[in-house]
């Protein structure tokens, strides 16, 4: 199973135990919560050590930041961000 795939599949999975912790009564919600916040955990591990070996979520998928096409877009997004910076900048001269 690709890492997207697996990743999904956690975060569904805390969909799912965030619901039945709101179906709970308030007594009874502890365990539940303890349940979707060690899920929680599990998932970010896995995205933080995706992170770590380069690769990049975009539009709900995990893709290699050695894509030509995700490098252009990346960097199309990186320079209107500039652009945007540059122009509040001179405003404030």
């Amino acid at each position: 199973m690709s890492k997207d795939m697996i990743v999904a599949k956690m975060t569904r999975e805390c969909d799912d135990l965030a619901t039945r912790y709101w179906e709970l009564a308030a007594s009874s919600r502890g365990q539940a919560y303890e349940n979707w916040l060690k899920k929680i955990s599990q998932v970010s591990d896995i995205i933080e050590k995706n992170r770590l070996q380069s690769c990049y979520f975009s539009s709900n998928r995990l893709e290699s930041a050695n894509n030509n096409a995700f490098k252009r877009v990346a960097r199309s997004k990186s320079n209107k961000s500039n652009r945007k910076v540059t122009k509040k900048s001179d405003l404030n001269l």
